[in-house]
């Protein structure tokens, strides 16, 4: 009976806060809405015959997971970019790997993603797939394709549009197929052999054309950006969410050049920050296991690359100005594996020394929020969609106790339950 009230019981439970437990609770779920959260005895005493109690036992639960950078038909394989230009036009590849993609970052607890930069032909027909229930996969918004000058960064997935109209010609058209929000490609980037991510793609008039033309229709705009006047530019044009946001300067011969200034107006304009941190960290492990590393450094830094450290210290210089970040481990990227987007915060507590729970807030709540979903997902509260994923142990203690879900509900469904996929 899909539409019987449910009681999901554990001994750690987390608050609508997400900053603190309530021990040995169950969540009521009603249709596909969180009902309530109370204390496991003071559960009705007619619940199990009039109800579907699951008790879980020794396990955190916890809002679904909440992405905001995918790319679901990349194989997050070391070979991705390899395979990314090989395949390009493997329209029917790409999509068996997009399905097998979606349906492991469900079943590990991401029960939302945002997909910001896949071809038009397999991001628009996979969302509609799993909107009619045909495949299993998280909630999903997408752009589709990226937005880039030609031979730009992520131009063999991507539209390119090199003047002001151009960009907003392409803006249009994503927004005529349905995207949720639109992706430019601010500079150019590590994954695209022919792209400079220490020069900007586009100024920042252009950007402001792409921001103004998703607001005519009520949507937000990513840029990916990896230099500091990618960055400035950017925070001129007041993209809403800033991707990596890296301050490579222009100079071959120099590191970074972090602007203050523009990172405290970024903070005060309230725009967000993906520090894709999660997948960087997975791919060190890897190499580390004796796997194949991800690819070499790219040309346009190679004379003077800059130490993790630093990058890591100006995003700590950007969220200690007011800048919030949203959990994104692009996925697709080398060894950023699509089951794997609990890495985000691991990386955000151990290479970047938050809290356990400022980095589970910023895994749920905080990405629901820039993504405008806040009132629907992103915590157990009344009201909301019953998206909730359980893990074994207690991540607010060990961050790496969040990784792959052991049960997993979507929409009130139980699509996952104790390590067995249901779907």
């Amino acid at each position: 009976m899909p539409n019987r009230t449910k009681y999901i019981t554990a001994d750690r439970v987390a608050n609508f806060q997400m900053n603190g437990w309530i021990h040995n609770a169950a969540v009521r779920i009603v249709e596909n809405k969180i009902d309530d959260t109370l204390p496991i005895d003071q559960l009705p005493s007619d619940a199990a015959d009039n109800s579907e109690i699951i008790h879980l036992g020794d396990v955190s639960l916890i809002p679904g997971l909440v992405d905001a950078h995918c790319h679901m038909h990349c194989s997050a394989t070391a070979d991705a970019q390899a395979l990314a230009l090989a395949e390009k036009d493997d329209i029917q590849r790409l999509t068996m790997r997009a399905v097998s993609a979606m349906r492991k970052a469900v079943l590990a607890g991401t029960t939302t993603v945002r997909d910001i930069g896949s071809r038009n032909e397999v991001a628009f027909p996979i969302k509609q797939a799993i909107k009619d229930g045909a495949i299993p996969g998280p909630r999903l918004l997408v752009t589709g394709t990226p937005i880039t000058i030609t031979a730009g960064h992520c131009w063999f997935f991507g539209t390119q549009a090199d003047t002001a109209d151009e960009v907003a010609k392409a803006v249009r058209n994503q927004i005529r197929q349905g995207a949720d929000a639109i992706k430019v490609m601010s500079t150019g980037g590590m994954f695209t052999p022919t792209a400079n991510p220490r020069q900007p793609q586009y100024p920042a008039e252009t950007l402001a054309v792409a921001v103004r033309e998703a607001a005519r229709s009520g949507i937000t705009v990513a840029a990916h950006c990896l230099s500091a006047d990618g960055v400035k530019n950017c925070v001129e044009a007041n993209v809403h969410n800033l991707i990596h946001a890296r301050w490579y300067s222009q100079d071959p011969s120099k590191g970074l050049e972090f602007d203050l200034d523009t990172a405290k107006r970024m903070a005060d304009q309230g725009q967000w920050v993906d520090p894709t941190i999660g997948h960087g960290m997975l791919g060190e492990e890897a190499t580390a296991r004796g796997e194949a590393p991800p690819r070499s450094v790219h040309w346009s830094v190679a004379s003077s690359d800059v130490d993790n450290e630093e990058h890591y210290e100006t995003l700590n210089q950007m969220r200690d100005l007011g800048a919030r970040f949203t959990n994104g481990l692009d996925m697709g990227m080398a060894h950023g594996t699509h089951d794997r987007s609990a890495a985000n915060a691991w990386a955000a507590v151990e290479l970047l020394g938050w809290d356990n729970w400022d980095a589970l807030r910023m895994a749920t709540i905080d990405t629901a929020e820039a993504l405008g979903l806040d009132n629907q997902i992103g915590s157990i509260t009344p009201g909301k969609t019953a998206d909730l994923a359980a893990f074994n142990g207690n991540p607010a203690k060990n961050i790496r106790d969040m990784d792959r879900a052991s049960t997993v509900i979507q929409n009130g469904n139980i699509i996952k339950l104790n390590n067995v996929a249901l779907v």
